[in-house]
């Protein structure tokens, strides 16, 4: 493994955030079988915390008459799913910046399909963004949203974590965490509490296994980090722990070892769930 990683920056997460996503296409492909059941014939797609592009691409590519709004909080995934839409060919496919709290800039009952791929449960206030959500949508229209409800990221992070900070008591759970939604009933609550009726299909689950790579390269180690970067990033920027991500990289092969195969390849599974509600009519 190189002695440091070449970079940690926003722009490095964002890249990193894309290699890991890639892994995520069988996610995908299910949210358009069931979005499909409820929503055979959308006339316009809007796409919530899409990061680099999906599953925006897939649903334009599946829906080519159908024009489809790509956004992310941050902007550089957006710039990330610009390009990516340019490299399929994709002539429907818009990309904007919008917040799922403040989704001003989508007018009114506008949007008879939503799509959103682990994105809400990172939402500070998501009873204000489903609130949003149901605004921007027609009545009828069909949100279709993946959530975790096990993630082996977690663990392998908070492995990572114990290098630099030793042994401590684990912090409570994040609520706008990966697994700020893994509560079924919390998640249900706040879909029925901002309006929405569960469709036949809602809160499909199954497992989904993510290749990170090599025990000794770095790119592994940054997707491993990918839960702790922003944390990281403000720990050594405060002083409390200067060298933190010197410490976790070396720390990284010691820490893997559980999640690596026979040949010293890392990876991580995640049970995942779909919300698929509708707004009455």
């Amino acid at each position: 493994m190189a002695e440091k990683a070449q970079s940690f920056d926003g722009a490095e997460k964002a890249k990193t955030f894309a290699n890991f996503f890639e892994v995520g296409e069988p996610m995908w492909a299910k949210m358009y079988d069931l979005a499909k059941k409820s929503c055979a014939s959308p006339t316009k797609i809007l796409d919530l915390g899409a990061g680099p592009g999906e599953p925006s691409c897939y649903f334009a590519a599946k829906f080519p008459e159908v024009p489809v709004t790509c956004t992310d909080l941050a902007p550089p995934m957006v710039e990330l799913a610009k390009k990516r839409v340019a490299a399929k060919g994709l002539t429907n496919v818009e990309c904007m910046v919008v917040d799922m709290e403040d989704q001003s800039g989508i007018p009114d009952a506008s949007v008879d399909l939503v799509i959103s791929q682990m994105a809400y449960q990172f939402c500070p206030d998501k009873p204000k963004a489903l609130a949003e959500t149901f605004r921007v949508m027609k009545p009828g229209g069909v949100l279709v949203a993946n959530v975790w409800n096990s993630m082996d990221l977690m663990p392998l992070a908070g492995g990572l974590m114990k290098s630099v900070t030793g042994p401590t008591d684990p912090p409570p759970p994040n609520p706008n965490g990966p697994l700020g939604l893994a509560d079924v009933a919390l998640f249900d609550s706040l879909l029925t509490d901002a309006g929405f009726k569960t469709c036949s299909d809602h809160n499909y689950s199954e497992s989904v296994k993510f290749k990170l790579g090599p025990i000794d390269d770095d790119q592994s180690f940054k997707m491993a980090m990918l839960p702790l970067w922003d944390k990281f990033t403000e720990m050594e920027t405060s002083g409390t722990h200067p060298t933190a991500w010197t410490t976790a990289l070396a720390a990284f092969p010691e820490v893997a070892k559980p999640f690596a195969d026979a040949d010293g390849i890392v990876y991580v599974t995640g049970n995942y769930r779909v919300a698929v509600v509708k707004k009455p009519e």
